[in-house]
C-alpha cells in the first residue's frame, strides 16, 4: 500500500512528461507561425497604403475582440476541454491565412480584408490564451510552474526569432504568397500536435456545471479577494497604454520612414525581440527567484528607461540592440507574475483568472494603438511619443517599488524536481 503511494507521488520531470512536451512542439509551431503571419500582414499593410493610421487600425481592430471575449475564453477554459480551445484555435487561424493566400492569388487583397482578418485573429487569442496558461498548470507541480512557464515562453519567443527572419526573407524571395503558405503549414501543424495531448479527466476539469452567468460571477467575487491579482492588473492596466501602442506601431513606422528601411530591416528588429526574449526565458528556466515581486519592479523600471532611448535610436542596429534588452526585462516581468497568479490560484479558477487578468490589464491596450496612430496621423514624431511614453513607464514602476508591498513581499513555492 506504501509503495502504491509512493509511486502515484512520484513528481514526473518537464521532459518526461508527454503532455507538456506536446504542448511545446505546438507552441515552436504556432507562435512562429503566428508572427510570419504578422510581419507579412505588417508589410502588406504598409506596402498597400501610405496612411499610417490604418496601420495602427491594424492592431487596434485586433485588440478590441480580444478584450471583449477574454472573459468569454476563461470561462470556456474552466468548462471545456482546453486541448480541444487550442487546437481550433490555431486550425481555424491556418484557415483564415488559406483565405488571405487565395485572395492574394487573385490581386484582391484590400485594406478591409487585411482588418477584417485581424479582428478574426483577435477572436481566437481570447479563447487560446486563458485555455494555455490555464492548462499549463494541470500538467505540472507547483514548484515546477517556473521551468514550464519558462520553456513555454522560450519556444514561444522562438517565434520573433524565426518568424521575422524567415518572414522577411520570403517576401522578398516569394512575395507574400509565400510568407503566408509558411504560417498556413506551421499553424496547421500546430493543431495537429495539439491533438495527441491526453489528460485524465479528473485533472481536466472540476465535475461542475453550474449556468455562465454564475461562473463569471464566482470568477469576479474569487479575483476580488486576491490581492495580489488586483494589485498586478491595477499596475498593468496602466503601463499597458503607454507601452503596447508605441511599441507595436513605433517599431514598424520608425523603420519604414525614419530609418527609410525594407521588410529585412524591421525583420532585424523584431528577430532582436525574439533573441532578448529567448535569452531571458533561458535565465528563468534555470534561476528561481527567491523574491519574484522584486525582480518584476526592479525589471519594469529598466524596461522604461530602455523604452524612452529606443525612441532617440539613430539606426536600425541601435533600435535592435535596445529592444533586445528590452525583451529580456519583458521575460523577468511576464513569466513570474504569470507563475505568481498560477501558483495562487485555485485549479478550477485557473480559465477565469487568467482571462479576467489580461482583460483588465490589457484594458487600455485598444485606446494606445487609436492614439497612437491618432498622434502620428496628426505628425507628432513617433520618436517623441515612445521617450514620453517611456518616462510615465518609469514613474509607474518606481511607485510601485515604493508602495506596492503585496508583489514586493511575494515568494514562490519551492521545491527540487527529480531528473
Amino acid at each position: 500500500m506504501n509503495a502504491v503511494s509512493k509511486k502515484e507521488n512520484v513528481k514526473v520531470p518537464i521532459f518526461h512528461n508527454r503532455n507538456f512536451v506536446l504542448l511545446l512542439i505546438s507552441a515552436i509551431f504556432s507562435s512562429p507561425g503566428y508572427f510570419v503571419y504578422l510581419i507579412g500582414t505588417e508589410w502588406l499593410m504598409l506596402s498597400i497604403t501610405d496612411n499610417r493610421f490604418y496601420f495602427g487600425m491594424l492592431f487596434f481592430v485586433a485588440a478590441i475582440p480580444r478584450l471583449i471575449l477574454l472573459v468569454v475564453g476563461g470561462l470556456f477554459a474552466d468548462r471545456l476541454n482546453k486541448r480541444t480551445i487550442l487546437f481550433w484555435s490555431d486550425f481555424s487561424r491556418a484557415l483564415l491565412i488559406g483565405i488571405l493566400i487565395l485572395l492574394i492569388w487573385t490581386d484582391t487583397v484590400a485594406i478591409w480584408h487585411l482588418l477584417v482578418l485581424s479582428g478574426l485573429f483577435g477572436i481566437s487569442d481570447a479563447f487560446s490564451y486563458p485555455a494555455m496558461n490555464s492548462l499549463v498548470p494541470t500538467l505540472l507541480e507547483d514548484d515546477q510552474l517556473q521551468r514550464g512557464n519558462s520553456f513555454i515562453q522560450m519556444t514561444n519567443q522562438i517565434s520573433p526569432i524565426l518568424g521575422p527572419a524567415l518572414g522577411g526573407t520570403l517576401i522578398a524571395l516569394l512575395g507574400f504568397a509565400g510568407v503566408y503558405s509558411v504560417a498556413f503549414i506551421m499553424l496547421f501543424i500546430s493543431s495537429l500536435a495539439v491533438l495527441f495531448i491526453r489528460l485524465k479527466i479528473e485533472r481536466q476539469e472540476e465535475v461542475r456545471k453550474p449556468a455562465p452567468l454564475t461562473d463569471l460571477k464566482e470568477g469576479f467575487q474569487y479575483a476580488r479577494k486576491n490581492e495580489l491579482v488586483i494589485s498586478v492588473v491595477i499596475m498593468a492596466f496602466f503601463l499597458n497604454f503607454f507601452f503596447s501602442g508605441p511599441i507595436a506601431i513605433g517599431m514598424p513606422v520608425i523603420v519604414k520612414d525614419v530609418f527609410d528601411g525594407n521588410a529585412a530591416s524591421l525583420a532585424t528588429i523584431q528577430t532582436s525581440m525574439g533573441v532578448g526574449a529567448l535569452a531571458g526565458a533561458i535565465l528563468l528556466a534555470s534561476w528561481k527567484l527567491k523574491r519574484p515581486g522584486k525582480a518584476v519592479i526592479m525589471s519594469l523600471i529598466g524596461l522604461g528607461i530602455s523604452f524612452s532611448i529606443t525612441g532617440l535610436s539613430a539606426n536600425t542596429f541601435m533600435m535592435a540592440g535596445l529592444v533586445a534588452l528590452m525583451s529580456v526585462l519583458t521575460q523577468i516581468i511576464n513569466i513570474p507574475l504569470i507563475t505568481m497568479l498560477q501558483q495562487t490560484t485555485e485549479k478550477h479558477m485557473l480559465g477565469r483568472m487568467m482571462s479576467m487578468f489580461m482583460t483588465v490589464s490589457t484594458g487600455l491596450t485598444p485606446v494606445s494603438y487609436i492614439v497612437t496612430s491618432s498622434l502620428i496621423a496628426a505628425n507628432v514624431p513617433i520618436q517623441a511619443i515612445i521617450v514620453v511614453s517611456g518616462f510615465v513607464v518609469t514613474l509607474i514602476a518606481v511607485y510601485n517599488l515604493l508602495k506596492n508591498k503585496k508583489l514586493l513581499s511575494f515568494t514562490l513555492s519551492q521545491g527540487r524536481e527529480q531528473g
